[in-house]
């Protein structure tokens, strides 16, 4: 949530796929997205771009290992992954 006119809450938005991209992402990547997006760690237009980096960088199924090489996240495979910078 995040706070509207007034002091009100809102909820954020929440990026919908489209279905050439649904088809995509694997369960436990669009899980991982949601889950930085819902956190405040991702805010809409990271997600967005984020997104465009996957679906640009790699081919096939997107797997939860490719969105942290393209995040950066030192937890992935190899654990030495260049960063793709996200703004």
């Amino acid at each position: 949530m995040t706070e509207g006119i007034d002091g009100y809450s809102v909820p954020r938005p929440m990026r919908v796929l489209g279905p050439h991209e649904r088809s995509r992402f694997t369960a436990e990547a669009w899980g991982y997205l949601v889950g930085l997006s819902r956190s405040g760690l991702l805010d809409a237009t990271e997600l967005e771009h984020v997104i465009e980096r996957v679906l640009t960088h790699f081919d096939g199924r997107v797997a939860l290992t490719d969105i942290r090489l393209v995040l950066g996240d030192g937890s992935s495979e190899g654990g030495d992954a260049s960063p793709i910078t996200t703004h």
